[in-house]
């Protein structure tokens, strides 16, 4: 995707005072009560090409207690690495896809960089639902690790 569009706010509703932002998020108002209501703290809009590579991403972030404590940059990065690829809702519930460098620097872990660049190879479809695109995506992978 080109574009990622980031928003930040303490309350859902300051959504709706946004102009024309129901023009990019279609059903807004019922979103936002939904967001609300599930008391998220971030949700993320994906647009798609024709081709069903990710076109943009729409980044919302409530700040709550628990998303102000983090560093700017920590935030940042963890949602940049949450929009590039289309991951599951779980993907990370065990597991940050930041590493904590001694002295407090987060850095993007190299398996999830690795899985990523792979993603991204140029020979690779933009958009595959059959299995076996795991295992071409796999075995890129294998492939930057005996580099």
């Amino acid at each position: 995707g080109s574009n990622l569009m980031f928003f930040f706010f303490s309350d859902w509703e300051e959504l709706l005072e946004v102009p024309n932002l129901d023009k990019l998020v279609p059903n807004l108002l019922s979103l936002v009560a939904q967001l609300a209501a599930a008391e998220a703290n971030q949700y993320r809009l994906f647009r798609f090409e024709k081709s069903g590579g990710i076109k943009a991403c729409f980044v919302f972030l409530r700040m709550d207690a628990v998303l102000s404590e983090l560093p700017a940059e920590t935030l940042c990065l963890t949602q940049v690495v949450q929009s590039i690829l289309l991951w599951s809702d779980h993907a990370f519930l065990s597991q940050s896809p930041l590493a904590i460098l001694p002295g407090g620097r987060a850095v993007l872990r190299p398996e999830i960089g690795n899985l990523i660049r792979a993603s991204y190879d140029p020979t690779l479809p933009e958009l595959a639902e059959d299995k076996s695109h795991a295992l071409r995506v796999s075995s890129r992978l294998s492939q930057m690790s005996v580099q």
